[in-house]
């Protein structure tokens, strides 16, 4: 096998001189079979594969996959996937591949049919491994990036798109196949020029369409001069990382059994005639629809003679000799399930006419059998070597192997197709030639290119239309058409009544019958045919219709027939007419209609509005014009195009047309006496609108230059005006002076008028000042600027009040004049209040997006551009554009900071504080062996790599924001690959750094490398999931019932995140006490690298909690599909692994549409309580950094203000839980029995802390209480059956005794009072328990209960059998309750029916073991607590430990014995209404040993209750 790692060697290896002669000496070959030119297959690893071991020192290896035209989900998608062979993929370039073929002298080869997608390579045959892999790595490992489907893939598309419009003979044979099949078989082969390829083709779904067409039962590996046994070793060996089936997610490819539909369709064409006549042919020899018969029909029927100098033996060749300038050719284009038996004449327009009839006549003496023997044994001799030849062809054999093997399983085999022409018959020709007959009659498949023609009246002239009128408005309708729902305008079509059309021209008011003039067309035709012999070109017969139309000739009205005709149609129907294209169809639906065409006039209407711009206005007006611009100025900056907002002023649009060469041709009077319009209101006016020009000049090109999405954040479109581009800012500053000295001078006017006027020219000059983008010294000012606007927008809207709008200086007319080839759209009406509103926060944010130039690193960068753009209400797309001006100004970070010191610097302070790899010193180094320059070097390729993936992060979330959510979904893939390749290059650079792995403190050895470059990645990618979960809930992108799965899943990654920096940290930390000398500079560096560590956990921890809250509510329901939708953004990471949907349902509990019960919904209500209330303290904590730590020294007030919210959501997410629980909590006090009971008990659980009760392990005691704490026991008849007591591991203490009086079997567990219980008591962690699946407990309570679980489980065996029909009860305090919950749990699982009574038990295990035992429904549970009882709140929830439900709570105080009424029931796993909720601050250790009595008395000096 040749190492890849060494290709250059085997290049040279390859180029060696060679013996031809005696292949056995360069490599063992199989056996050949003489004569035989068929195929050997197999199947390895589900691929199949078939070879064809022909002597030579060439091989010819092909991958075969069904993914041609009638598979792709999309146009254009087989040939992307043809063009993308032999790109980059994972493991070479394309430009390594081409050297490598190059160097190795093979031949690389791509293309697609209408089924097969093939890709091969010819080669030397000795390099068959290198090849074999090369071809698994396209099929499994191409890259599909970007830059190569942009610059290389489309580029060639297009430009083959071309050829193909120029070779009329292809056209021809396309056209049959579309109107012989219509769809799959139909598809062209390559897309037309109608075909926006570009708006399908997109990197991710060419990857993912390839994963399904080479997935391994849709492909199969074919070789011709290979041996067997080598194929299937490469084979199997090179592509068995090719996917076993296709994508799951991915759209089904629907393949319809093929179906012929025949039809005829003419081509217009300059580049000559061609027609192709066809009916059914045969299918492939694989695929079980081959005829034989139609393989001899082809041949008999031929066309081109082979025989020099003869016109040949074929029946066509003979009966066309005549047409010599006429070509005639038929060939059988067979596929898997359907053939097209296609006879195709090219050449001169009369020749191919004659040809035509001549064929027909032919084919009719055929089917009526008259036809010569010898001529059907020249045919079957002909298409037998023909068949023979072809296959003989390595190419066309392994397209026709391979396809074989995809779609039966076998291979075409030459012998069997040879075999089967043998035995076609006279007769089975006959019958062949008898069924295209029939299908010529009815069903024939005519497609044709011409330059021939009929000229016919269209709807656009006959309506008065102008050509070039006709095309905008038709391009218009077709395309917006076309994004309708087909069968719902099919649908109205059918129930609409059709109309006779009256075509009105609105400006000439000439009309025309269309109907009439269509028909004077068919007559005028006819005519043209008798009279052609008169005119010398076909062009000439336009001049005959003008001729005959003036003669007046009489026309027929159709109407009545065409709606009888179209009475039988059916809904949906599709009738195609070569005279009536799609866009006169869609062009007489819109010409002349008010709603749709903007050239419509109606009666009486003109074209423009009599607006006089020169007329005097009252100051008031002015100040209304003023006002009305800023409007529909800020309308536009919303998004509105200009044609509906600021383009509607007629005084804007006197200025701005005819197009002012010069600033002083910008005036009203423009054709009028200049005396006319020079007051000082005019002056204003035209002093504020050319102002107002100049600005939207600013926005326009500012907006132009960056990102943006045209029409859904800003539409840019000019409408062929200037906005004043040419004109100096520093003029139009001159004219708002002159215009404001005029105003305040301006005596006669009243002064708040006059106030009022100024405000608005001094705003209006402000704004001209901060639009002036500058990134120099001049910054400072265009702040000031920004901030002067704020100031001055109070006293605007205070003057308001004072104007009057002008009444028609704003018209819709003008929009339909400057955008005729759209609908007519409405004029945009913001009111003043919008407006005011959208132009502060537009001043706010613009002189905010300034303080981003205070660079403090790449932190505080990215949470600056965050922060900013969370505003609510979201920044303007001009702001937007402007940050990103700011931020890529110059090629550089902010203008001077280059893209090396960015990363540098977050490498700094995330992941390598003081360290080697980022010593400024190491540029320096010349020499190449010095590990310097080596780390450099690759430090430089790296900053090169993660450059774009960090500026597209910032790009991104300049966007809006669900554009910043997809582009993150996309981004965040090309940071997985960032990371593993980060992860290469941290092994390398261990080879110059010297590091060591971190061993100290770790399990088993286990070695731990820093991987920095990667550690640094992988946390931007966690980041980026991060943010997209959570745009994703500010986009309402879930629906209700997904919200808790989602944050469920934020909180796993956030705890991911979590971890990763923990990593980092404790890597930063141990590489801190390591360096014992170190001078100022690193220990500051390791300063600021574990104040960002700090920050940053503390950010992502809230974030965490917070999301933990979230998602405990109740599940209402899910669906496996919207979890596939959700989840698909991650699917293709590595790490973290997105959840699936088991793993997601199982961790959130999700049951369907099912209810929760009562105790299921408190619990999770109460886990939530208590995850929202630690996330307001992680976020409080956060608001307590410096700026400096959280890394906000730009934008400190903003960031506080953040956390403020979301300290607001944590209280609001409390208050709202604590809301739910109160309406489902359930507060009952107990009866007389329940009491009676847990006073009994109680008792019960006392004596076990006695030490007579627990010292015979046989038993026989008679139970009793020496500190006189259990009085009913005692009354009664109680003996002991079963005793123990200070077991060695856990010490756990108690008694199996028999209740003679009232017929119980009591189970009893003393709780902690020895070393060994508290031991027991601290042991913490959970573990796995065999009570339920997947349920955990608290370790030491399991290992006491399994302690002592084979000498009680034997007592209650041998108590069971003596007393059947005793009541089961099992009772503890403290730990001895926590062990009596575990033992009534197991005690249930074995069929006994227990009820379960525990005092002041703490929690003991998670929420699945918890409410397996609340509901296991085998006996009663009676958790009893009491007031301020510290036992019951430990281990903490936040641990995972939670209660079983439900709790008896006792209220009353120590040392009181309590009634009934001091007794509350409480039901959930958490209720912080109980024990948990009643002051948990407050703490009371007496508590713990009082409740219907001193109950651990017995126990003498027990530490348990010391406080």
């Amino acid at each position: 096998m040749i190492p890849r790692t060494s290709v250059p060697q085997v290049a040279r290896g390859a180029l060696r001189p060679r013996s031809i002669s005696k292949p056995s000496n360069r490599r063992s070959l199989a056996s050949q079979r003489s004569g035989s030119f068929n195929y050997e297959t197999g199947e390895v690893d589900g691929i199949k594969y078939a070879s064809r071991d022909i002597p030579g020192p060439t091989t010819q290896l092909a991958v075969v996959a069904h993914a041609g035209t009638r598979y792709q989900l999309y146009p254009g998608f087989a040939e992307g996937l043809e063009k993308f062979a032999f790109k980059s993929t994972t493991k070479r370039s394309s430009l390594r591949i081409t050297r490598e073929a190059e160097l190795l002298g093979a031949e690389l080869f791509a293309y697609h049919s209408r089924e097969n997608l093939v890709i091969g390579a010819k080669f030397l045959r000795e390099d068959l491994p290198y090849f074999t892999e090369l071809l698994g790595e396209v099929v499994s490992k191409t890259k599909f990036l970007r830059h190569e489907l942009n610059e290389e893939v489309i580029p060639i598309i297009k430009l083959q798109r071309k050829g193909i419009l120029a070779n009329t003979a292809d056209m021809a044979i396309n056209s049959a196949h579309g109107v012989a099949f219509h769809r799959g078989l139909g598809t062209t082969l390559h897309p037309t020029s109608s075909v926006p390829i570009t708006k399908y083709l997109h990197e991710d779904d060419l990857r993912a369409f390839s994963r399904a067409a080479y997935a391994k039962p849709n492909f199969a590996v074919v070789a011709n001069g290979a041996s067997h046994d080598e194929l299937c070793k490469w084979t199997g060996e090179f592509f068995g990382d090719s996917p076993s089936a296709p994508p799951k997610d991915l759209p089904p490819i629907e393949v319809r059994p093929t179906k012929y539909y025949g039809g005829e369709e003419r081509i217009a064409h300059d580049g000559g005639n061609n027609m192709v006549i066809g009916f059914p042919g045969s299918g492939s020899y694989t695929g079980g629809h081959y005829n034989p018969a139609i393989a001899v029909l082809s041949s008999l029927l031929g066309g081109q003679s082979y025989i020099k100098w003869s016109p040949g033996y074929s029946l066509l060749a003979r009966a066309t000799a005549a047409q010599t300038q006429a070509h005639v050719s038929t060939r059988n284009i067979s596929y898997s399930d359907a053939g097209l038996l296609a006879i195709s004449i090219g050449g001169n327009a009369r020749h191919i006419k004659e040809s035509s009839e001549a064929i027909v006549e032919i084919l009719k003496a055929i089917s009526g059998g008259d036809i010569a023997k010898d001529d059907i044994k020249k045919a079957v001799a002909y298409a037998k070597f023909r068949t023979l030849s072809a296959g003989e062809n390595t190419s066309t054999g392994l397209e026709m192997t391979g396809a074989g093997l995809v779609q039966s399983g076998k291979p075409s085999q030459l012998d069997g197709i040879a075999d089967a022409i043998d035995g076609v018959t006279e007769g089975a020709v006959k019958k062949s030639c008898s069924i295209g007959l029939a299908y010529c009659r009815h069903q024939k498949t005519t497609s044709s290119t011409s330059t021939l023609g009929i000229n016919m009246t269209a709807a656009w002239k006959a309506a008065g239309l102008t050509y070039n009128r006709y095309l905008a408005v038709a391009a218009r309708a077709v395309r917006r058409s076309l994004k309708e729902q087909p069968r719902l305008q099919a649908e109205r079509r059918g129930e609409m009544d059709l109309r006779f059309a009256k075509w009105t021209n609105g400006k000439q008011g000439d009309n025309k019958d269309l109907a009439m003039a269509n028909t004077n067309v068919v007559q005028l035709h006819m005519q043209a045919q008798q009279d052609s012999h008169n005119l010398r070109e076909p062009r000439d017969h336009y001049l005959l219709q003008r001729r005959n139309a003036e003669k007046g000739r009489p026309t027929i009205d159709i109407s009545t027939d065409f709606r009888s005709a179209a009475a039988t149609l059916q809904a949906g129907q599709l009738v195609k007419d070569p005279y009536f294209t799609l866009f006169e169809a869609v062009g007489a639906l819109e010409v002349m209609d008010p709603k749709m065409d903007s050239g419509f006039l109606a009666e009486g209407e003109a074209l423009e509005d009599k607006f006089d711009v020169l007329k005097e206005l009252l100051p008031e007006e002015v100040v209304g014009l003023m006002d009305q611009m800023l409007c529909h100025e800020m309308a536009w900056h919303m998004g509105h195009p200009l044609s509906t907002s600021l383009f509607t002023s007629y005084h804007i649009d006197r200025l701005l047309w005819p197009e002012p060469k010069k600033l002083e041709d910008a005036r009203f009077y423009r054709y009028a006496e200049p005396g006319l319009a020079t007051s000082m209101l005019h002056v204003a006016v035209r002093a504020y609108c050319l102002a107002t020009i100049k600005c939207c000049g600013f926005v326009h090109r500012r907006i132009s230059t960056e990102h943006y999405y045209e029409e859904e954040d800003f539409v840019s479109n000019l409408y062929n005006r200037t906005l004043l581009d040419e004109v100096d800012t520093v003029d139009i500053q001159e004219l708002l002076d002159e215009a404001l000295n005029t105003a305040e001078q301006h005596s006669s006017i009243d002064g708040a008028l006059r106030k009022a006027i100024c405000t608005r020219l001094t705003l209006r000059k402000h704004l001209l000042d901060a639009l002036e983008f500058d990134l120099g010294p001049h910054q400072h000012a265009q702040v000031r600027s920004w901030r002067r606007c704020s100031e001055l927008l109070p006293e605007l809207r205070q003057t308001h009040r004072l104007s009057k709008p002008v009444e028609g200086a704003f018209s819709i007319k003008l929009q339909r004049t400057l955008a005729s080839s759209v609908p007519p759209r409405p004029m945009v009406q913001n009111t003043f209040e919008e407006t005011h509103t959208f132009l502060s926060n537009l001043c706010r944010d613009a002189a905010d997006v300034y303080r981003i130039l205070r660079y403090y690193g790449c932190s505080s960068l990215l949470n600056f551009t965050y922060t900013l753009q969370s505003r609510k209400p979201e920044p303007s797309i001009y702001v937007r554009c402007l940050l990103q001006s700011l931020i890529f100004h110059d090629t550089k970070v902010l203008g001077r900071i280059t893209i090396t010191r960015l990363v540098y610097d977050d490498l700094e302070e995330l992941v390598l504080p003081a360290d080697v790899l980022l010593d400024p010193a190491n540029g320096h180094v010349e020499a190449p062996h010095d590990p310097r320059f080596q780390i450099a070097k690759e430090l430089r390729d790296f900053v090169l790599r993660v450059g774009d993936p960090l500026l597209d992060m910032f790009r991104a979330i300049c966007m809006n924001r669900s554009r910043m959510r997809r582009m993150l979904c996309h981004l965040v893939l090309d940071w997985e690959s960032v990371q593993l390749e980060a992860e290469n290059l941290d092994i390398e650079l261990r080879k110059y750094t010297g590091e060591r792995p971190l061993t100290e403190g770790e399990a088993a050895g286990t070695e731990i490398w820093s991987f920095p470059l990667s550690s640094w990645a992988y946390h931007y990618k966690l980041r980026q999931i991060e943010w997209i979960i959570q745009l994703g809930f500010e986009l309402d992108v879930y629906q209700t019932d997904e919200l808790r799965g989602m944050y469920w899943y934020l909180s796993q990654v956030a705890g991911a995140r979590i971890q990763h920096l923990e990593r980092i940290q404790t890597i930063v930390m141990r590489r801190s006490g390591q360096s014992k000398k170190i001078g100022t500079s690193q220990k500051m560096s390791f300063r600021r690298c574990l104040t960002c560590l700090d920050a940053t956990l503390l950010e992502t921890s809230a974030t965490q909690w917070l999301a933990i809250s979230l998602s405990k509510h109740l599940p209402y329901g899910t669906s496996e599909l919207r979890h596939v939708l959700r989840m698909r953004p991650f699917m293709q990471l590595s790490i973290p692994e997105p959840p699936s949907y088991a793993e997601l349902a199982a961790a959130t509990d999700v049951k369907g549409n099912e209810r929760s019960t009562e105790a299921e919904a408190i619990s999770t209500l109460d886990i939530a309580d208590e995850a929202a209330k630690v996330a307001r303290k992680e976020w409080e904590a956060l608001g307590k950094l410096d700026a400096e730590t959280a890394r906000c020294g730009n934008c400190e007030d903003w960031w506080r203000a953040s956390i403020k919210d979301v300290i607001r959501a944590c209280i609001a997410c409390s208050i709202a839980i604590a809301t739910v629980k109160k309406g489902i909590s359930n507060k009952k006090a107990i009866s007389n029995v329940d009491y009676s009971n847990l006073a009994l008990f109680e008792q019960f659980a006392a004596a076990a802390y006695c030490p007579l009760n627990n010292a015979d392990l046989a038993g026989g005691t008679k139970i009793a209480c020496e500190a006189g704490n259990c009085p009913l026991v005692q009354s009664n008849d109680v003996v002991s059956v079963y005793e123990f007591e200070n077991s060695l591991k856990t010490d756990v203490t108690g008694y199996v005794a028999i209740d003679s009086t009232r017929s119980l079997t009591v189970l009893a567990f003393r709780g902690s009072s020895s070393v060994r219980n508290f031991v027991t008591d601290a042991n913490f962690p959970a573990t796995r328990t065999d009570i339920c699946d997947t349920c955990t407990a608290h370790a030491g309570f399991w290992d006491s209960w399994v302690e002592a679980r084979p000498g009680v489980m034997a007592a209650l065996k041998t108590a069971a059998a003596s007393h059947p029909n005793n009541r089961v009860v099992i009772v503890g305090h403290s730990l001895g309750g926590a062990i009596a919950d575990l033992a009534a749990a197991e005690i249930r699982n074995s069929g006994v029916v227990a009820d379960l009574y525990t005092y002041g038990a703490p929690r003991i295990a998670g929420s699945t073991l918890s409410n397996f035992i609340s509901n296991q429904n085998k006996g009663g549970n009676f958790r009893v607590t009491h007031k301020d009882d510290p036992v019951p709140r430990l281990p903490p929830v936040l641990l995972g430990f939670v209660h079983i439900s439900p709790e008896y709570y006792i209220s009353s105080p120590n040392n009181v014995l309590p009634t009934p009424n001091d007794i509350t029931k409480y039901t959930g796993s958490i209720n912080l209404q109980g024990n948990s909720g009643d002051n948990p601050l407050k703490t009371d250790l007496s508590a713990h040993g009082w409740y219907f009595n001193a109950i651990g008395a017995c126990g003498g000096g027990d530490f348990e209750f010391k406080s």
